[in-house]
């Protein structure tokens, strides 16, 4: 914005055009200063192309009332019927959706269309009509994960059918054939299919019994070969938590953490420098590029896993709350999930009921120690009730429900060799299995970092 703004103050007015054209097809969160920006000649902001996008913007943020005023601009566009199906989805009203997507043009109609059916049979065929149509490329890779998790858990002949559409997309054709070979006890399709994909070489592993060769801390080596130590020194990551960076140095001393949060260039003095301020977030992010030199900078240890005063010494609710919220106390997701520990509005008010809150009232859960007492509250319930933590965390990201009837299918998990099965298997989502590893491999540093390094050895062997 500011740029452009100062391209049209020198005359370059094309140049600014395109920019303010860039802001405006792409967020409607400065609508009102584009506009302001352009008053009298805004036309050229207004093209079929941008509205459409600006619609989709708003529907998807569930911004109705602005989604609604840039579709009366598209009543005679060929995509008005498909936008104001999308708009209804959003809004909830389903049936009303799907009646509006077959009216539609657009290819991408079939994807809603088999999100919205409720016939197994008839997604798999809306399916096949969207893989032989020219909608985009995304469209067709989500749905190829969506239809082959429905279909797997729910009927494995239409996922035979389906699962050579996936071909195209070969890490999620590999996948999923890994997991069909891992439920019907096939160890030579799963170690034909080791050399391509990480996943399958661990499904390998635990379905032959072989041993695990490969040492990067991920969530299959802590199963299946766990490491005797910890890799780094917790002294090293809090000894040095100090700013050589004069600039940055100079800005923390004098309270400035506002301006350091607007330095977005990824390095690790600036990743310590947002975490010394408190900008967890921001610290994660701009660390991450630098994991893999952790012993050239020891202290991007706490600040990739940090922990906010708020938590005390729970490692369980510190590893949830990285994966669900990298400590954004503002965070709010498109499900309406609140807060640190991305706790739902209606989960909210039950954990209240219980723990005899009065009161409460949703936005509550901003407030950091009201999301912290309750989401530690619902993890520490559910550790309680399924014993081992992935099969907490996985309750925790899609229900308690789902977790029970994929044990009733499974069995009793007794080794890690069992817990890899039963995750890559049974476990219904691909979300929930992304989420189980990633929260199990935070439980391990956290465990490390500020716990007795124990926590996170969940079967007896460890």
């Amino acid at each position: 914005m500011k740029l452009a703004s100062l391209l049209r103050k020198r005359g370059q007015e094309e140049e600014a055009r395109s920019l303010y054209l860039k802001v405006f097809s792409s967020t409607n969160g400065l609508d009102e200063d584009v506009l302001l920006e352009n008053r009298g000649e805004s036309s050229f902001l207004f093209t079929p192309e941008v509205l459409r996008r600006k619609v989709w913007i708003a529907a998807k943020n569930k911004e109705i009332d602005t989604a609604r005023f840039y579709l009366s601009f598209l009543r005679e566009d060929p995509y008005y019927t498909y936008l104001l199906a999308y708009l209804f989805l959003k809004e909830g009203k389903r049936e009303l959706a799907k009646t509006l997507f077959s009216a539609s043009i657009p290819d991408e109609r079939y994807f809603f269309l088999m999100f919205l059916s409720s016939d197994l049979v008839e997604k798999f065929n809306f399916y096949r009509k969207l893989m032989g149509s020219s909608a985009k490329t995304s469209f067709k890779r989500s749905a190829t994960v969506y239809i082959l998790d429905k279909l797997f858990n729910r009927d494995l002949g239409l996922f035979r059918k389906a699962l050579p559409y996936a071909r195209p997309y070969s890490g999620v054709y590999t996948y999923y054939l890994a997991r069909y070979y891992a439920l019907t006890g096939n160890c030579k399709g799963l170690q034909s299919l080791s050399g391509k994909s990480r996943a399958a070489r661990a499904l390998y592993a635990a379905c032959s019994g072989k041993g695990w060769k490969e040492s990067s801390i991920d969530f299959y080596t802590l199963l299946l070969a766990p490491p005797q130590r910890f890799p780094y020194s917790r002294e090293s990551a809090f000894s040095n938590l100090e700013l050589k960076d004069r600039g940055l140095g100079f800005l923390y001393t004098q309270g400035f953490c506002s301006a350091i949060s607007f330095i977005s260039r990824p390095s690790p003095q600036n990743a310590l420098a947002n975490y010394l301020c408190g900008n967890y977030k921001q610290g994660i992010k701009l660390a991450l590029p630098f994991k893999r030199e952790l012993d050239r900078y020891p202290y991007l240890l706490p600040v990739l896993y940090p922990k906010p005063p708020v938590f005390g010494d729970d490692i369980v609710s510190l590893a949830i709350a990285r994966q669900e919220s990298l400590f954004d106390e503002r965070a709010l997701s498109r499900s309406g999930a609140i807060g640190l520990m991305q706790i739902m509005p209606f989960t909210g008010r039950d954990i209240a009921r219980r723990l005899k809150v009065k009161g409460f009232k949703v936005h509550h859960l901003y407030d950091p120690e009201v999301n912290y007492r309750f989401g530690s509250y619902y993890i520490h319930a559910l550790l309680k009730r399924f014993k081992l933590f992935p099969l907490a965390a996985a309750a925790y990201n899609c229900g308690p429900g789902r977790v029970k009837r994929a044990l009733k299918k499974f069995g009793a998990i007794r080794t890690p060799q069992d817990l890899i099965l039963f995750t890559e298997v049974y476990v219904p989502f691909q979300e929930t299995r992304d989420y189980v590893k990633r929260t199990y491999v935070n439980l391990y540093y956290y465990s490390n970092l500020y716990g007795k390094g124990t926590e996170w050895k969940i079967f007896s062997k460890h």
